[in-house]
């Protein structure tokens, strides 16, 4: 459906943003957003709103995801607006809209299938791909064609469905088909030839596989036997083992044990030694180190607390000093300041006698014997001299401009009295009207010349594509090409499968008696070689001689017993040489005989009679797929015969489905090909009908406004641009004439009214310079001026008034100034008095000394009071430290105290010997504890069976032991080893024998075999299925639109090129028809010879073509071109706005874009009328 408006309710960086493309002549739009502007949330807007807005959505960064919602407005096929809204959820996220509130409709339910018109019917991807188009998009488009993948097939349908890479999709197909089967007889590697040959080999594994009793049975008394020998060689080996291991632990433990007692025997000497800690020593050391510091630090504090006493006895202080420092310091400054404003006042005198002297005699020459007082009252105020300032400014400029409207006054006067001649209009404006109409009559038909031998050039491609095109499909004319009746592709897709259905029925049972065959050749094999052995009985023959015996039996009964039967008739069952007991007798002694070697040889007589049923089976299955074949066979002659006989009766070559369906596509392009050959001629004739309507049309105005038109010799197409040129000619001149005369007569009405506005301006001029002199009356005496003074005297009388006010306020400032620099004095004489009151002293005569002297005083009274401060400070700390010293001196001599009391001497000159027997009494303990823990390690036994076991031994007959028992290890182990390798030998004796494991895993590898063939096989039929459904798609639409969509390509990449290529055709030459494009100049360009812009350009065009083509199945569907253009200079933008304005007249077209200058290549290119602008 046709887009009318997209409503970005909340979603993305938009809210309430409406994108109105309803507007405009035109569906060309182009859609300008700046970086950052939400170009990109506006386009995934427009997917969102016809397929759903996704679960992970990227435009929830500004509305919660639950708020998101998208509407729009569309226009079906019937004409009629609907309008729907989508939300973020799940479920049915698609409502009503009402089109004229663009609120959302509850009232009415959505439209049944209206979701199915937004999609068109198709998944997002496919969506995406048909209507489209980025710039990476259009990039891999064109890499494709360059790539050397031109075919034309491949490319009218990548360009149709949008997709890209159907030949590499092709070759992918291909190749994954064979790696699952290969039909060369060397390829083992793919899937289902290695399960065929892995699977033939198995079954001959499985049918040589046979058991052999007494052989089995001798390598398995030998295997017995050698699994004994080695379990008994490993019980011998464990018990040798676990004595190397009791021997070992014995060395182990020996020394250990030696050590526990000479630890024991050590603390028991040492009994009577305390206990002290393991820091004794070290506590002692610090203890002693300890109190020598404190010592230490006594003396020197009692030492610095008596510098500092004596210190401060002889320190002076000023304490008033430092009581008023703030009010000393501001007198020191202040007095340091005021001798640059003693100067000042003294300097000040002299400027104001001055400054009084040069005002009394500025006033006496500008108004003797006034006051200087009145003249400064005569200056005029701000107000007042702007409006004196105005006033002087309008009467010069007023002067001026009379001057000047006076001269123009007498120039118009001379102008009004020179030449009033004035031209006539140079003919009738109904007759310019009718000429005007027919020359853009005959020049909407444009280049007729060049129209007409395209059109000839064309036509005659057409008829030569029109006799190819009859000569493929074997027929003479188009009349007969008509003529016949094609066949619905139903009938033929019905008859092909009916004969696909016999010709794989067929294949499958030939297939099936491929391998009946080669399993009954192994059948009779194996049935040869079972009868090679002996004679063979079976179940059958025994029931077969049991059944002689007893017909034998019946026949003798009647004979004899029941004498019912004659006699000479008794031979006739039996052997005819012999009498009919002996015959009987043999008959028995055959039954028991026959019974005896049944018993004896049950296992071959039972795969005999299995072997001889199984052939009967195949012999009779063989026979029933010979007769189905047959029938099969005499169905598709029937199928045939009836699918020729529908074709004598359409008309239609006897072909089979498969190239019919071909044929009648060629038949199908032959028609088209014929219209289109008999729409050329039509349009050559209207040409011509045209042009000579257009010749008359311009020949009988021109004759109507007296232009001599000469006859017309041939044809009117060649005779009418001549003709138009001369219409123009004369159009021109026509022209020139008009814009003369008017030119004239707009002149002598633009001199009359400018001489009446000039007489208005002198009258409102004069007025207005009369008001402004009488204003400037009144300040002729207050400026002591005369009446006749002009502006300029005025200017200078107020520069010489400002310059007496400037005079007078210099004056004012300097007695100001001098006032406060004799305040500052003041202030600073007043400081001095009071700081003498508050130290009690008298005043001061002279400021500056007394400062200085002030200041001398501090210096030193702030250094004394800091000298007191520090010694204060340090005098304190030697006490806290005396203090210190003296607490940590008693504290170090009552540990030493406590040390010797626990080792139980008097002095700590003392304590070191007691630590030393403490320290080996420790050892010792550690030493009995280690030995006793390793001996935990070394052994679960107690000490006493360890001590035990001991007894009577040394290291020396315990390691003689162990190297004995080590020997013997050795032996045993050698003796295992050949007990092993020997059971090993047995074993694989013994599996290799055993028929029936064989039998069973190669029967176990067929099934597995089989099982990868039947799992290979349906993904290789889907695979090659899929491969040829894709070429049969490429082919069928090839042969359905390659004309049209040539045709539409042509027109649209000579648009884009801008005329730089005529059309594109296809190249014979090759194996396959590949895509060329031809020049303006007729050369022939491969695809493989463009540069990468003209094959993307080619790319476009033909995306173009396949949507014009397709318009009936999607109709109305937006084509959407984001940053298509990027890449692109404005020429070759240009000339792709202009294909895509072509493209507009029947489709809607949105492009995207964030340069603003496309707008204006936009307007350059196909006009301002041509497209809508809009802007995010």
């Amino acid at each position: 459906m046709k887009l009318l408006k997209l409503l970005l309710q909340a979603f993305g960086p938009f809210t309430d943003k409406t994108l109105d493309v309803s507007g405009g002549s035109t569906d060309l739009h182009l859609v300008y957003g700046p970086n950052e502007a939400g170009k990109s949330s506006a386009l995934r807007a427009m997917m969102d709103l016809r397929f759903g807005i996704p679960l992970r959505s990227p435009d929830d960064f500004v509305h919660a995801a639950s708020d998101l919602r998208i509407g729009g407005i569309f226009l079906t096929q019937t004409g009629e607006r609907v309008g729907c809204v989508r939300r973020k959820g799940k479920g049915v996220t698609l409502s009503r809209l009402n089109v004229d509130t663009e609120q959302p409709d509850v009232a009415h339910p959505l439209a049944a299938g209206l979701e199915r018109e937004l999609t068109g019917g198709m998944e997002r991807g496919e969506f995406e791909a048909m209507f489209g188009l980025n710039h990476a998009r259009l990039r891999e488009g064109g890499k494709i064609l360059l790539r050397g993948e031109g075919d034309v097939g491949v490319a009218l349908f990548e360009a149709s469905a949008g997709t890209s890479g159907i030949a590499a999709l092709l070759e992918a197909l291909e190749v994954d088909a064979k790696t699952l089967y290969s039909s060369h007889g060397r390829a083992q590697n793919a899937v289902i030839n290695d399960a065929r040959r892995r699977l033939d080999e198995q079954r001959q594994v499985w049918r040589d596989a046979q058991t052999k009793p007494a052989e089995w049975q001798t390598l398995n008394r030998a295997h017995d036997a050698a699994v004994a020998a080695v379990s008994e060689v490993t019980r011998t080996l464990e018990t040798l083992r676990r004595r190397e291991h009791e021997l070992t632990e014995l060395r182990t433990v020996e020394p250990l044990l030696r050590e526990s007692a000479a630890a024991s025997t050590l603390l028991v000497s040492l009994a009577g030694v305390p206990d002290l800690p393991e820091q004794a020593r070290e506590e002692r050391l610090a203890a002693l180190q300890a109190l020598e510091h404190a010592q230490r630090n006594l003396r020197e504090a009692e030492s610095e607390e008596e510098r500092c006493t004596v210190a401060l006895k002889d320190l002076v202080l000023e304490p008033l000093l430092i009581e008023h420092a703030g009010a000393i310091e501001r007198v020191v400054t202040a007095a340091a300041a005021v001798g640059g404003v003693r100067t000042e006042v003294q300097q000040g005198h002299a400027v104001i006698t001055r400054l009084e002297s040069d005002l009394a005699l500025s006033v006496a020459r500008l108004a003797p014997g006034r006051e200087v007082r009145q003249v400064l009252e005569a200056v005029p105020a701000a107000a007042d001299r702007l409006a004196l300032d105005e006033h002087l400014a309008q009467v010069s400029r007023l002067s001026d401009r009379l001057e000047q409207y006076r001269e123009r006054a007498a120039v118009l006067d001379a102008a009004v009295h020179t030449d009033r001649e004035v031209i006539a209009p140079p003919s009738d404006p109904a007759a310019r009207q009718r000429l005007t109409s027919a020359l853009r009559g005959a020049q909407s038909l444009g280049d007729v010349v060049r129209r007409q031998s395209e059109g000839e050039r064309q036509l005659r491609e057409l008829e030569s594509m029109l006799e190819r095109a009859l000569a493929d499909v074997g027929l003479a004319s188009d009349r007969a090409l008509r003529a016949t009746q094609p066949l619905l592709d139903a009938q033929i897709a019905e008859t092909r499968k009916e004969l696909a259905d016999v010709d794989a029925a067929i294949s499958t049972l030939q297939e099936e008696q491929k391998l009946l065959e080669r399993d009954l050749d192994g059948q009779r094999l194996r049935l040869r070689q079972l009868a090679a052995e002996g004679e063979v009985v079976t179940a059958e023959t025994l029931r077969q001689a049991r059944a002689r015996r007893d017909d034998g039996w019946m026949s003798i009964r009647r004979a004899y017993i029941d004498q019912v039967r004659d006699r000479d008739q008794l031979p006739l069952g039996f052997d005819a040489t012999r009498v009919a007991p002996e015959a009987f007798e043999a008959a028995v002694g055959e039954v028991d005989r026959q019974a005896d070697l049944l018993r004896a040889d049950a296992k071959r007589a039972a795969g005999l009679e299995e072997c001889s049923g199984r052939i009967e089976l195949m012999e009779t299955r063989g026979t029933d797929i010979d007769r189905e074949i047959t029938t099969l066979r005499t169905s598709r002659e029937d199928i045939l015969i009836a699918w020729a006989g529908r074709l004598k009766q359409a008309g239609l070559p006897d072909l089979a489905p498969e190239p019919l369906r071909e044929w009648q596509g060629r038949r199908i392009d032959a028609l088209r090909l014929a219209e289109r050959v008999s729409a050329m001629q039509d349009d050559r004739e209207r040409l011509r009908q045209e042009a000579r309507e257009g010749v008359a049309t311009l020949a009988s105005a021109l004759s109507e406004l007296g232009h001599a038109v000469g006859e017309v010799n041939g044809s009117a197409v060649h005779a009418l641009p001549s003709l138009i040129d001369e219409a123009m000619r004369w159009e021109r001149q026509a022209v020139g004439a008009d814009a003369a005369w008017s030119a004239k007569n707009q002149a002598a009405e633009a001199q009359r009214v400018e001489r009446e506005q000039v007489i208005r301006s002198i009258a409102e001029t004069e007025a207005a310079l009369q008001r402004h002199r009488a204003a400037l009356g009144e300040w002729h005496v207050r400026l002591c001026l005369s009446p006749e003074t002009v502006p300029d005297a005025f200017k200078v009388r107020l520069d010489e008034l400002d310059g007496l006010a400037r005079q007078a306020a210099a004056l004012s400032e300097a007695r100001q100034r001098q006032a406060q620099a004799q305040a500052i004095l003041d202030d600073v004489v007043t400081q001095a008095n009071q700081v003498a009151a508050l130290l009690g002293e008298a005043a001061p005569h002279v400021v500056d000394d007394f400062a200085d002297r002030l200041r001398t005083r501090m210096i030193a009274a702030r250094a004394s009071e800091q000298e007191h401060g520090t010694l204060v400070r340090d005098q304190r700390k030697a006490q806290d430290l005396r203090r210190r010293a003296a607490s940590e001196l008693a504290g170090q001599r009552g540990t030493l105290a406590r040390l010797c009391a626990a080792a139980g001497v008097t002095s700590a000159e003392s304590l070191p010997q007691s630590e030393e027997a403490a320290w080996r009494k420790r050892e010792a303990a550690r030493s009995l504890a280690q030995a006793r823990q390793q001996l935990a390690q070394a052994s679960s036994r107690s000490e006493e069976d360890l001590r035990q076991c001991l007894a009577g031994r040394d290291a020396v007959t315990i390691e003689s032991e162990r190297e004995r028992c080590r020997a013997d290890i050795k032996t045993s182990e050698e003796a295992q080893a050949v007990a092993r390798q020997t059971e090993e030998q047995t074993r694989r004796a013994l599996e290799a024998i055993d028929a029936s494991d064989r039998a069973a895993l190669a029967r176990e590898a067929m099934e597995s075999a089989a099982a990868r063939y039947r799992s290979a096989i349906r993904p290789w039929m889907r695979l090659k299925l899929a491969r040829a459904l894709l070429q049969q798609a490429v082919r069928r639409f090839r042969e359905r639109a390659q004309a049209p969509m040539m045709m539409k390509a042509s027109a649209y990449f000579s648009l884009v090129t801008g005329g730089d290529y005529e059309r594109v055709m296809t190249d014979e030459s090759e194996a396959h028809s590949m895509l060329c494009a031809v020049r303006a100049g007729g050369a022939r360009v491969t695809l493989d010879e463009m540069s990468e812009g003209t094959a993307d350009q080619l790319y476009l065009a033909l995306r173009l073509a396949a949507l014009d083509v397709r318009r009936s199945a999607h109709p109305q569907m937006p084509l959407v071109l984001d940053d298509a253009l990027i890449t692109s200079d404005d020429r070759r933008a240009a000339h792709i706005l202009r294909a895509l304005a072509r493209f507009a007249e029947s489709n809607q077209v949105l492009v995207f874009t964030h340069h603003r200058h496309l707008l204006e290549v936009a307007r350059e290119a196909i006009g301002e009328h041509a497209f809508v602008a809009h802007t995010l």
